[in-house]
């Protein structure tokens, strides 16, 4: 049995990265690969994995799992980008350059690069690619920011989020999930992921739940709000269902927020059951995706506006943009409308980024010295 030491985002409850790890399991388990996992706490923090965990920051018992691997593997996600904080590229790529430091072979699998700002730390992150066996990146445009930091082309290849290749929870447990959060079945869903961030004010969250409103009216249809990461998300969605609802009681369509906990594999079959999606969290998008849903995406981040183009995704460029509140009904509308047309340009383009993933795995397996016969 191959031992493979996992390095991402794991173990905050973030359905995205959480769902990440899953599709890296269903990948390589039928394999015979044993995985471990850095991750936030141990033993896993979610109660329905079955991960080896060894904690993130416990050092001792990093250099011991890391003894014991035969491939260390960073990724997915937006690990490389200083963002979010000035510590995750040393922190990700202090552990990219130890594995490679103890003779370790490496590989970046499915993340994307950037952005990045500071002029010490694309120095640094070119630095730590080299030596790095495979660098397999999740869009276009992290090629080009790896080419333009001087990364060897020769070493990069272009995959897509391993999510699209994740197998969801039968539809009748995620029906009787549903069911249980008190939705109706029977009428149209209209899923909604966002997410804290600056530039949610006043005027851009009314304006945003104001056309949200007027949508699901004309359509007779549910808003469900979906926490994709509930310590963050869900007093944001808290916010969103009260400004829906301090309208006129008989202009206020039925609103759920989601409570339950959800596996990565349930939350994907909750995404297939929505008839569309609007989505600031890159990973319902992704979800969307990959079940043949409709969405439209808040390109609050890049990486949200290069998921989008990659699948024909329309979108409003950022939070701000919410507040011109005539051009998102018309995004809305445009994208209720020409669902179907939609849903035929998934099921052509999908297949070809999950094509991609599979080929990743490949460049994986073969740096384990497995050939690949299933």
């Amino acid at each position: 049995m191959k031992r493979v030491l996992v390095s991402g985002y794991y173990g905050f409850d973030n359905a995205g990265d959480e769902a990440i790890l899953w599709a890296l399991h269903q990948l390589f388990n039928p394999y015979d690969i044993h995985l471990q996992v850095l991750a936030a706490g141990v033993p896993y923090p979610s109660p329905d994995a079955q991960f080896d965990a060894i904690k993130r920051t416990d050092l001792p018992a990093i250099f011991k799992a890391l003894k014991q691997s035969d491939l260390f593997l960073s990724g997915g996600g937006g690990l490389f980008q200083d963002v979010t904080g000035f510590g995750s590229i040393p922190y990700y790529g202090g552990l990219l350059w130890l594995a490679k430091r103890m003779g370790v072979p490496t590989m970046i699998f499915g993340q994307g690069i950037g952005p990045v700002r500071y002029g010490f730390n694309r120095r640094l992150l070119r630095r730590l690619m080299h030596g790095v066996q495979s660098i397999a990146v999740r869009d276009p445009e992290s090629v080009a920011e790896l080419l333009a930091m001087g990364v060897p082309q020769a070493s990069v290849f272009q995959m897509a989020d391993p999510v699209l290749t994740l197998v969801p929870a039968t539809p009748a447990h995620v029906r009787e999930r549903l069911r249980a959060e008190g939705l109706d079945l029977r009428r149209p869903m209209i899923g909604v992921s966002i997410r804290p961030w600056k530039d949610w004010y006043e005027k851009q969250l009314k304006s945003f739940t104001a056309v949200l409103t007027q949508l699901a009216l004309r359509l007779d249809a549910q808003i469900v709000l979906i926490p994709f990461q509930p310590q963050h998300d869900t007093w944001m969605c808290q916010e969103a269902a009260y400004s829906m609802g301090l309208r006129a009681a008989e202009r206020v369509p039925p609103i759920r927020i989601l409570e339950g906990h959800y596996s990565p594999i349930e939350m994907l079959g909750v995404i297939g059951h929505m008839d569309m999606v609007v989505g600031m969290r890159l990973h319902a998008l992704i979800m969307a995706a990959a079940m043949g849903v409709p969405a439209v995406g808040i390109a609050y981040d890049p990486k949200v506006r290069l998921f989008s183009d990659s699948v024909g995704y329309r979108y409003t460029p950022s939070v701000t943009a919410l507040s011109q509140s005539d051009q998102f009904a018309e995004l809305l509308l445009n994208a209720w409308e020409h669902r179907e047309a939609q849903r035929q340009h998934l099921g052509r383009t999908v297949p070809l980024l999950q094509q991609r993933v599979y080929d990743a795995r490949s460049l994986a397996l073969k740096l384990l010295g497995i050939a690949e016969n299933l």
